[in-house]
């Protein structure tokens, strides 16, 4: 078992672990060496889930914020930090979601996703690491997070396998919000 795992289970009480299947490990952001990231619902006062943009996507394309898990880093402490970084909001968990396995076809984990839903408690929404490249944002209910995993799933070409994966934090969210 993860060690990460028994560390929030001690905390948030239970985390599902889910195993969705990977077709392939060739793509972002699996190809920088990368094994983990947090993932982070926060949600609004007006009760919206923020969802983010960056210039280089194709157009109208949001999802959840993310942010990788530096080697010996904890968890917690990756999520505060990616917060702030993406974000500049403070916010508390409300739960920890779902820690997401996603397995090549040989069964190997490739990548871990921990998934969060935060609360946000102040701040002001403003991007601090320029590197990220976010361009927008948007406050979704339910019914715009379905429409943006739909979205993510519709991508071709090039951004079909990233939009695939990325569509999965969506999915495990809504039925978590259901």
């Amino acid at each position: 078992m993860d060690r990460n795992l028994g560390v929030l289970r001690k905390r948030y009480g239970k985390v599902p672990v889910l195993q969705p299947a990977l077709s392939s490990t060739d793509l972002p952001p699996l190809r920088g060496g990368r094994r983990s990231e947090v993932a982070m619902a926060i949600c609004r006062p007006s009760g919206g889930i923020l969802l983010q943009t960056k210039a280089f996507y194709p157009p109208a394309t949001f999802r959840l914020p993310t942010g990788g898990i530096k080697d010996g880093e904890d968890i917690e402490h990756a999520l505060f930090r990616e917060v702030e970084e993406e974000s500049n909001l403070s916010v508390e968990v409300e739960r920890a979601i779902a820690v997401i396995e996603h397995a090549v076809p040989e069964g190997r984990i490739a990548f871990r996703t921990y998934l969060f839903l935060l609360r946000e408690t102040g701040g002001i929404l403003r991007v601090n690491d320029p590197d990220e490249q976010i361009s927008g944002w948007e406050e979704r209910d339910v019914e715009g997070l379905r429409r943006a995993m739909a979205q993510l799933r519709a991508l071709e070409g090039t951004w079909e396998r990233w939009g695939r994966f990325r569509a999965i934090a969506l999915d495990v969210l809504v039925h978590a919000l259901a």
